[in-house]
């Protein structure tokens, strides 16, 4: 119905976007900047934001763009588990049959890392989603698959994904090992007021309006309502755009938006 009465072409503001039609907000060209960084340099990234900022976004989106002959891309979506867990799911990313005592699956990570990089000259990037949720001895296990070899050549990169508290975790003196390793981090936050105008607008474009549908008061109210966080975003702009159709309203207005606030953000 909606997508009916307003003439979309698709339905905007999904929480999956096409990543050629990725907004380019200044925090995106700040992360894409950093990541190019520690692809080059073989190294250990720490990218975090708030819940919904859209960090998994910008992680999958960068990676999804590099050549998959030079690099292969190791993805772990962590919910909890143990060390031997989560050497056990690398494992099967690296398409190794995983072995039943830490110690043999430590040999193995290590071999297939270093066969694909001198084997097939492809290097692995290994990227831990909500390492937040990951264990302190999960993340001292890190720095040595980092150092698994006596030579100076980096065979793994790594990037942690996570929430605010990976960052508290990470400043634990237990941790120092991996710490210093982190050679590029960032914090992605919402995106600005202007921004948020900006977004809308190309969203709308996107799905083939080019009429601005939400009027000043209402995106202002929406910005209010979200900070600028990328889900709530999508959220709260869709759920708008279904009341105001529902009401044959040709825009968002301000009370549309706050009805739609209580609606879609709890």
């Amino acid at each position: 119905m909606m997508e009916a009465f307003f003439g979309f072409k698709k339905t905007p503001f999904s929480d999956n976007p096409d990543a050629k039609q990725l907004f380019a907000s200044q925090a995106w060209t700040q992360v894409k900047a950093r990541l190019q960084f520690l692809v080059e340099h073989h190294g250990t990234g720490l990218l975090t934001g708030e819940v919904g900022s859209g960090k998994s976004t910008a992680a999958r989106t960068f990676t999804a763009g590099l050549n998959p002959n030079l690099y292969k891309i190791l993805y772990l979506h962590w919910s909890s588990g143990s060390t031997l867990d989560l050497l056990r799911q690398l494992a099967l990313q690296l398409d190794v049959e995983p072995a039943h005592y830490r110690g043999d699956l430590v040999r193995q990570i290590s071999e297939a890392i270093v066969g694909l990089n001198q084997s097939k000259k492809q290097h692995p990037i290994l990227i831990c989603d909500e390492a937040q949720l990951l264990r302190h001895p999960t993340l001292e296990q890190l720095p040595l698959l980092l150092n698994f070899d006596m030579d100076s050549s980096h065979y793994l990169t790594l990037l942690l994904v996570g929430q605010p508290l990976l960052r508290r975790t990470l400043s634990l003196q237990m941790h120092e090992p991996l710490r210093q390793r982190i050679a590029v981090q960032y914090h992605l936050e919402g995106l600005s007021r202007e921004e948020l105008d900006a977004y809308l607008a190309h969203q709308l474009k996107a799905a083939g309006i080019t009429q601005p549908l939400f009027d000043d008061t209402a995106r202002q109210a929406l910005y209010q309502a979200t900070k600028g966080i990328l889900r709530k975003v999508n959220k709260l702009a869709l759920t708008a755009l279904r009341l105001a159709a529902s009401r044959k309203a040709p825009a968002v207005e301000e009370s549309i938006l706050l009805d739609a606030t209580s609606e879609a953000l709890l």
